[in-house]
């Protein structure tokens, strides 16, 4: 069966779903996607940079310190260990994906989460969708929206040549693959080229440089995973200044 199951009245009408407890699911992740949208939350919580797929770069947050290392989750438990928590991951288990051939966008849901029985139903008693799923299915649609903007602004800081190979070196990132910001290049764009990036470009260029600040905090909570205990209140030594923490598109 595939990760990911397209959502269908069809089919899945009398089916269920079991919400997601933890983020146990992101345990092997070393980055995860970021939106321009949450910007603000994201640059006081993680190092963030950029990575290249086939041409085009994409913004990511890093979770660890090498590959597969993930210190942003308590490690028996699945618990967040922080105040704000990418959207990518609290959409989880559902997904919407473009339908082959087509511009149109379908709701997915994962795989494992998938039941006959127990958990929340998918759909209701007329045969529509579940109010909390609609909700789900306005939260990654919007997630969704957000993706292709924050993609084009990532290449468009590319096409300038602003965006370089990040230079691992002792107490910096072991992810591979990473670039980030040349702010010495940035800082040579000429009046016209600045201008092409006005808005979502350059707020994801001067995110990205802001977020180096969080490597003191990254290099903490390698620490704390090394030991063997983590104390149940880890959360409040990394507490975010803002009581606004919800996504933020704006």
């Amino acid at each position: 069966m595939s990760n990911w199951v397209t959502v269908s009245r069809q089919q899945h009408v009398s089916m269920r779903y079991a919400p997601r407890q933890d983020y146990q699911f992101t345990a092997e992740q070393a980055i995860v996607p970021i939106l321009a949208g949450e910007l603000r939350q994201a640059l006081t919580q993680f190092v963030m940079g950029f990575i290249k797929r086939e041409e085009r770069y994409y913004l990511v947050a890093l979770l660890g310190r090498a590959a597969h290392s993930h210190h942003y989750i308590h490690p028996e438990d699945g618990r967040w260990l922080g105040t704000y928590v990418p959207a990518h991951f609290r959409g989880y288990p559902f997904a919407v994906a473009r339908q082959k051939d087509s511009e149109a966008m379908v709701l997915q849901v994962h795989a494992d989460h998938l039941l006959k029985q127990g958990g929340e139903p998918l759909f209701d008693e007329q045969g529509e969708l579940a109010e909390q799923v609609k909700q789900q299915l306005d939260f990654v649609g919007e997630c969704a929206k957000n993706r292709r903007l924050t993609n084009n602004a990532c290449q468009a800081l590319a096409e300038q040549g602003i965006l370089q190979p990040w230079q691992v070196n002792e107490g910096g990132p072991g992810v591979k693959g990473l670039y980030q910001v040349e702010e010495a290049a940035l800082n040579k764009l000429t009046a016209q080229q600045l201008h092409s990036l006005q808005g979502m470009p350059l707020a994801v260029a001067y995110g990205q440089i802001f977020s180096m600040a969080q490597h003191d905090q990254l290099a903490q909570r390698a620490a704390l995973h090394a030991k063997l205990g983590i104390p149940e209140s880890v959360d409040e030594l990394f507490a975010d200044d803002s009581d606004d923490l919800q996504f933020d598109f704006g």
